[in-house]
């Protein structure tokens, strides 16, 4: 049965990619079967104890260098950072529930901006929310401005949200619009893939 689900759903966004421009993802396993190979920044190797909260200026990225990572500890190409230039936050586990490090904004009503400086088309990332379950509105933009936009819940144990577009990525703004629970972040994957026409028979291949 898993076999036959991704088969299906690989024919399904085939079909759909033949006059799309962009697919988003809310099955983590078919996302990692699609796209393989991912840069993953996990922000394990953060300054901050375990079972802590830690609070710092951003961006975070592979230049930061503050009370929550040392400089070289976030791969390079990759940054997150507060809409509104306040201060961003770390949890680690077990701390508020999380089970990976989360990072994200301080304010529950602040933004967030992931951004790239290497070439992405693939982004995965779980959406985390430890005071409860919310939303968030996800702005896609390329080097020519705004391309689409997506939604994904956000729960105490994490939600996974994707995307592949057929140009390049350089910025995606997460918006928790109604709740104001605050929005978190882990496990992010990035990185520029083959597009999915190209890949689809190795993935269905490969899922047997």
């Amino acid at each position: 049965m898993k076999n036959l689900r991704v088969l299906l759903s690989v024919l399904l966004l085939a079909a759909f990619m033949a006059s799309a421009e962009i697919v988003f993802y809310t099955d983590q396993e078919l996302f990692e079967s699609l796209y393989p190979g991912l840069t993953t920044e996990d922000y394990s190797n953060t300054n901050i104890p375990p079972n802590s909260m830690g609070i710092a200026s951003g961006p975070f990225n592979s230049f930061t260098d503050n009370d929550c990572f040392s400089e070289g500890a976030i791969v390079e190409g990759i940054s997150i950072d507060n809409w509104f230039g306040n201060d961003n936050v770390v949890l680690t586990p077990p701390f508020m529930g999380v089970t990976s490090v989360t990072v994200g904004p301080n304010e529950f009503d602040d933004n967030t901006e992931y951004s790239f400086t290497v070439p992405v088309n693939a982004f995965g990332i779980e959406i985390v929310m430890p005071m409860g379950e919310g939303g968030v509105s996800i702005k896609v933009y390329g080097e020519g401005g705004y391309i689409r936009s997506s939604y994904s819940p956000g729960t105490p144990a994490g939600v996974f949200w994707g995307v592949f577009c057929d140009e390049d990525i350089t910025s995606l703004e997460f918006k928790e619009p109604t709740t104001d629970v605050g929005e978190l972040f882990a496990n992010a994957q990035f990185g520029s893939v083959l597009a999915l026409d190209n890949t689809t028979w190795g993935a269905i291949k490969n899922s047997f």
